[in-house]
């Protein structure tokens, strides 16, 4: 039945990010779709949490990266010097400090795809960290075309300062030290899936928006 359920979330990761990139690639439906991203991200969250029984001290560290993620955006917003200058759209839903609530589940879910697949190849702790860091700002280097074309933020200068990916790194650098601390529950089948899904998925926006 574990299996089963684990199989079924993968299942369900890899369509919906498949509809969504579909969905994305056609002007008639490109609006519907871009509505819709918010409840994309949502639904990611929900089939991560319903992929296998995680303990409490799993949905308190969740808490602490999604709470960290996103009042680290929120400096970033107000002061303009941690990320650079940049301000959200109204593409990504409800906004509280003029941040997206959703930003903060973005965080747990590149937090959790990228560590999840380092942990597959790599034992080590210290590699863990470091490697699954530098995936989350792969990611992101991947998501910023995508997220300025469609809106979901934009940057005062115009383009991606290098400060965007340094703080990336270093806010991406605490939260694996924290989740190592803690030895945070990650399902490996789940994770690997869910980052390969976004990989491909940004990866093709790319593709045909910039």
């Amino acid at each position: 039945m574990k299996l089963l359920k684990q199989n079924i979330v993968v299942s369900l990761l890899l369509i919906f990010h498949l509809i969504g990139m579909l969905g994305l690639s056609f002007q008639s439906s490109q609006d519907v779709f871009l509505i819709l991203t918010p409840y994309h991200l949502l639904f990611t969250f929900i089939l991560i949490f319903t992929s296998k029984n995680y303990t409490k001290k799993f949905f308190q560290l969740t808490a602490l990266i999604f709470l960290l993620g996103f009042f680290v955006e929120v400096l970033g917003v107000y002061s303009g010097f941690l990320f650079g200058d940049y301000v959200y759209g109204d593409g990504l839903g409800l906004k509280i400090f003029k941040v997206p609530l959703v930003i903060g589940l973005n965080w747990f879910i590149l937090v959790y795809a990228s560590r999840g697949i380092v942990n597959y190849y790599f034992k080590n702790n210290v590699i863990q960290i470091l490697l699954s860091s530098l995936l989350m700002v792969l990611l992101d280097l991947l998501i910023e075309p995508v997220a300025i074309n469609f809106d979901w933020w934009s940057w005062g200068l115009g383009y991606v300062p290098f400060s965007n990916y340094l703080m990336w790194f270093l806010v991406a650098f605490v939260m694996q030290i924290i989740i190592s601390l803690k030895k945070y529950e990650i399902s490996k089948s789940i994770a690997i899936s869910l980052f390969l899904s976004q990989l491909i998925f940004f990866t093709y926006l790319n593709s045909i928006v910039v």
